[in-house]
């Protein structure tokens, strides 16, 4: 008789068509979808553990996911099975089992987000979905320079959302970059990675430096309202669908990652 096992998930999705990633009565999301498939693979009730939340629209390039059940698959036995039925927009990269104690998000000791812009006079027909749409020119100098008083362990309670329900405003940002860079649809990037986040840490920040870059704010403004920690005195919410789960990070001795998974 096999014995219950604990599995971690490596998985990339384009979040379109789900209401998010917690299970929602009667609506489509990552965590129900996931769910769904492995009680059809086992015909067992499994709890799915995502490394996060994410909103309605945001994708997934290296969102993690873990669980435990009781089956003999191998980790290539479990990725060409859920991948077989799972939708085409919701993929299984890598599987690998886990100890025990290992748990999606609470093992986690830091995650990176991607955000993309697309800066032209012009709407992309590319980049419905996919990216933000900012017609004006931006000015990537103050950009940078208004993000660089974001970096830093900080209380962000001037970039969360209303609603968040996060115990702990106070945060780790290690990095905030912000390059140009020729994809189909988009050709602006913010990356940004922490220790964590509050519930639309990533969009507020990156609407209020794309409002500093259009000239509605000065890069020397992003002091005072990270001091303020009042959110009416950010910026706007940049919009769901340009915003992307690009890593989870965890001890290196406990989970390593094959390179050419991360690449995108």
């Amino acid at each position: 008789m096999p014995s219950e096992s604990n599995w971690l998930l490596l998985i990339s999705y384009d979040g379109t068509n789900y209401n998010g990633w917690q299970v929602q009565p009667n609506q489509p999301t990552i965590e129900g979808t996931l769910e769904n498939a492995l009680h059809r693979l086992t015909g067992q009730v499994v709890k799915v553990h995502g490394s996060g939340r994410t909103d309605a629209g945001v994708h997934g390039l290296n969102q993690t996911a873990s669980f435990s059940v009781v089956s003999e698959f191998s980790p290539e036995k479990w990725r060409i099975a859920l991948n077989g039925v799972l939708p085409d927009d919701l993929v299984v990269k890598h599987v690998q089992q886990v100890p025990s104690d290992f748990h999606a998000r609470h093992s986690s000791v830091g995650k990176r987000y991607r955000y993309l812009v697309c800066n032209l006079p012009y709407r992309s027909p590319f980049s419905r979905n996919k990216s933000w749409w900012v017609r004006k020119s931006l000015n990537l100098e103050a950009i940078r320079e208004a993000s660089s008083y974001l970096v830093g362990k900080h209380d962000f309670s001037a970039f969360r959302a209303a609603a968040c329900s996060s115990p702990n405003p106070n945060k780790d940002l290690r990095e905030i970059l912000c390059d140009v860079k020729p994809w189909l649809h988009a050709n602006l990037c913010f990356e940004l990675e922490a220790d964590s986040f509050l519930q639309h840490m990533v969009r507020i920040m990156v609407g209020t430096l794309v409002q500093v870059g259009t000239g509605k704010l000065k890069p020397e403004q992003m002091k005072g309202i990270l001091e303020s920690r009042d959110r009416t005195q950010a910026g706007l919410t940049a919009p769901a669908h340009g915003l992307y789960a690009l890593a989870v990070r965890y001890p290196e001795d406990r989970i390593e990652w094959p390179d050419e998974l991360m690449d995108s």
